[in-house]
């Protein structure tokens, strides 16, 4: 067992000649409960070292699930990996099944870049609508590049905080942390790409020597990903984000990745309950990103945590449902939105 000043502990279980990676992040919440989470939520949950170890999770699970317990943690929060194979997937659900787990799926949305080219993607992918705005923002003069440097992240942080501005405004969320603060989304940005080096870029939409919409690159475990876009209200004719997507699509192709995940959504796109994000759902698969579930499993280790799941299973029940709200209450929460609170000091560069 590993410890950090954060309170991320890889636990690391070997056992039959294999060994399984749990890498967790313990977190307090209201002072009160203790909480295990997957630190990259979504993507990363137990880690096997080869598939032929897949016999190895229930025990696995058992000593971390007593070790969990003896550091007083309350409650259990992860997930299957992304795409890892079918047996061990089967596994770890009877596993959590079998300890009463909640366990629900979100859906990202992903481009299988496999074995394939850019151009078959172009073709048999994208819908004649958005092959058509490619090709508008190409003739308006739309350029995309790659800002991959502390350089030229400081270069266009201007620009960059006007997007942000503009789409928090759109959104209805200004004040979100750390988005509407130049100084300490810069801060972030540097931080990020010191610790992730090439696995962090930039790719940016520039419209007459302006950057007018960018999306925030991380690529890891053979998946491009897209962590965070923004675009400027009075450039939207322009569809730069068209134009960022196809670039990114086409850079997965040409440097080996096998998916492109563009964001997920807590519901299916043909399922009975309406999504909060409607609009950003149907830009997205007019690319023809697929929905792949990812399993999130929630388990109380101790009363408390028995209570924190029920409260966690009902936001979750608010949240899927709040789509069929009327505009009036799914905003009256904004009326109240504050900065989160962070220590500055995590995002400060030297």
């Amino acid at each position: 067992v590993c410890r950090s000043e954060d309170g991320a502990i890889p636990l690391i279980v070997e056992d039959q000649g294999h060994s399984l990676l749990f890498p967790l992040s313990i977190v307090s919440l209201a002072r009160s409960f203790k909480l295990a989470v997957s630190p990259i939520y979504y993507n990363a949950g137990p880690l096997l070292d080869n598939e032929r170890a897949v016999d190895l999770i229930p025990s696995a699970m058992d000593q971390t699930l007593d070790f969990l317990r003896q550091i007083g943690v309350d409650y259990l929060s992860t997930c299957a990996p992304t795409f890892w194979p079918k047996d061990c997937v089967n596994s770890i659900n009877s596993w959590f099944k079998g300890h009463n787990a909640g366990i629900h799926a979100i859906y990202a949305h992903m481009i299988n870049t496999r074995d394939t080219t850019f151009d078959e993607i172009l073709k048999t992918k994208f819908s004649k609508q958005s092959r058509n705005r490619i090709r508008k923002a190409e003739k308006r003069g739309v350029e995309v590049i790659k800002i991959d440097n502390l350089d030229g992240i400081q270069k266009w942080i201007d620009d960059i905080y006007r997007c942000n501005l503009s789409a928090l405004r759109r959104q209805r969320r200004l004040g979100a942390y750390p988005d509407s603060y130049k100084d300490v989304y810069l801060s972030e940005l540097l931080s990020s790409k010191n610790l992730l080096n090439d696995h962090f870029n930039i790719y940016a939409a520039i419209y007459c020597e302006r950057l007018i919409a960018y999306m925030v690159i991380a690529g890891f475990n053979n998946i491009m990903q897209v962590n965070k876009a923004m675009s400027h209200a009075s450039y939207l004719d322009k569809c730069p984000n068209d134009a960022l997507v196809a670039h990114i699509a086409k850079d997965a192709c040409e440097q080996g990745f096998e998916w492109f995940q563009y964001g997920w959504d807590r519901v299916k796109r043909a399922g009975r309950i309406k999504s909060l994000y409607a609009s950003l759902q149907n830009f997205k698969f007019k690319f023809g990103f697929e929905e792949i579930p990812i399993y999130i499993y929630r388990l109380n280790l101790s009363r408390k945590g028995a209570m924190l799941k029920h409260l966690y299973t009902f936001r979750e029940f608010l949240i899927t449902r709040s789509a069929s709200f009327p505009e009036s209450i799914r905003n009256l929460p904004m009326t109240f939105y504050l900065p989160r609170r962070r220590r500055l000091a995590a995002f400060t560069h030297a």
